[in-house]
């Protein structure tokens, strides 16, 4: 099935064969998933869970390859998102396996951001409700390192957390930290 959200927040995950959670990633309105099974016949080996309440369209795979052939536009509008979202998981494969936790956790925020960020008087919320666990198994590590950095960042003016609410204070250091910009008049090794 393909599904297109049409209202709400889900959240795609994988369990790993040792009970584990892996959170993908979240999707909101607009966003479809599944365009990858719907091209194949193998099983989806992500679940989607709604965090929120929410509506989606879906099309089973016969409907979707009929679309695709009567409509050549639809079929290349297909791929594109499936080489999108390739290039989604190829860089989070390459932050997994070369980037520290902070720097992770950085763009993590980031990619919320640019999802779900919101302006208050305070500095840029992400309005989803996010723990520090789901932070932890989007970045590929443990609740501990997680608290123990927005911990830091917090005492830092960086942010400030609530209940399941981060709110970015200094967007901008974190910009600097997630994407590993040296600044000025300083150098890697300081």
């Amino acid at each position: 099935m393909l599904y297109v959200i049409g209202s709400g927040l889900v959240k795609l995950s994988q369990v790993t064969n040792d009970g584990n959670q892996i959170i993908v990633d979240y999707f909101g309105p607009g966003e479809g998933l599944g365009i990858i099974m719907s091209l194949n016949e193998r099983p989806y080996p992500l679940s989607a869970e709604a965090i929120e309440p929410s509506v989606a369209v879906g099309w089973s795979r016969e409907t979707m390859l009929e679309l695709m052939q009567d409509n050549s536009q639809l079929a290349i509008n297909g791929m594109n998102m499936v080489g999108r979202r390739f290039l989604q998981l190829q860089n989070r494969f390459q932050e997994l396996a070369t980037q520290r936790v902070e720097r992770r956790l950085a763009r993590a925020l980031m990619r919320l951001v640019r999802q779900f960020g919101r302006r208050v008087d305070e500095g840029i919320l992400i309005d989803i409700s996010i723990s520090r666990e789901d932070l932890a198994q989007m970045t590929g590590t443990n609740l501990y390192n997680v608290s123990r950095i927005l911990s830091k960042w917090e005492a830092g003016g960086l942010i400030t957390t609530g209940r399941k609410r981060i709110t970015l204070i200094k967007a901008h250091d974190l910009v600097v930290m997630a994407e590993d910009i040296v600044p000025p008049g300083t150098t890697r090794n300081e």
